[in-house]
């Protein structure tokens, strides 16, 4: 199974997700655009499983890194991505009865306790952890609620990317600090410029041990926090939430 870091820094389940959403207009050209980008992998640290058939549930072997290199190194690559802050939303079971999750929680909060002191404090990872095993099961619990509020949070912290496109038929500037590409429009192809109002800045990173069932749940809680802020620059909203009920 793929599981945790490389020495290069590289997890496994690596994946980037981009949400966009622009205004629809008769002419199909947006005006503005918004994009919100999140981050999910395997945890990085040291470790795998075996697989097996007859056991679904496989013993997990965590070999030990003292300086927590291939950790610092996938971070280090976060950063030159996406930016600071980096903020890990970390999923996995604090306690059971046979430690499984919980050895890599404990060892997960560790390595980034180490990393962080060798940062400045603007720098440093945010690490936040629910055991979103346990509140699941908890009556009354609305595990939902308690994801969008975070995500809520992290949003305040990273923003979104917000650009204005204009359509024009003359050459870019290319000292004026703008983007640009090239628009069809009627089988013709037409210079469009872009204008960032809003630029995200740093990512959320979610993990639990396989990045599928509580990650899913965890991302989408973020995307509809991340459409509420979308929606509402795009002027379509009066409040940058989305009630959960609607």
């Amino acid at each position: 199974m793929k599981r945790g870091v490389n020495e290069k820094g590289r997890v496994a389940n690596d994946v980037e997700t981009e949400q966009i959403v622009f205004e629809d207009t008769p002419d199909d050209i947006p005006s503005q655009i918004t994009s919100v980008v999140q981050h999910r992998g395997s945890i990085p640290l040291v470790w795998f499983q075996e697989t097996s058939r007859l056991n679904i549930r496989p013993e997990i072997t965590l070999k030990s890194d003292v300086d927590y290199k291939a950790t610092r190194l996938h971070f280090e690559n976060l950063v030159l991505r996406y930016g600071n802050p980096i903020v890990i939303l970390n999923l996995i079971k604090t306690r059971e009865k046979k430690p499984r999750e919980s050895l890599l929680r404990a060892e997960f909060a560790k390595a980034i306790h180490y990393i962080n002191k060798g940062l400045p404090d603007d720098k440093r990872l945010k690490f936040l952890h629910m055991d979103l095993s346990k509140l699941s099961r908890r009556k009354g619990t609305n595990v939902l609620g308690l994801l969008n509020k975070v995500a809520s949070d992290v949003l305040e912290l990273t923003d979104l990317l917000h650009c204005e496109i204009t359509i024009s038929s003359k050459p870019l500037d290319a000292s004026s600090g703008q983007g640009s590409c090239d628009i069809k429009i009627n089988d013709d192809f037409c210079a469009a410029t872009m204008v960032p109002l809003l630029l995200q800045k740093g990512v959320l990173r979610t993990n639990c041990i396989d990045c599928l069932d509580r990650t899913n749940v965890a991302q989408f809680a973020y995307g509809l926090a991340a459409l509420g802020r979308q929606l509402h620059v795009l002027k379509l909203t009066e409040e940058p939430k989305i009630d959960l009920h609607d």
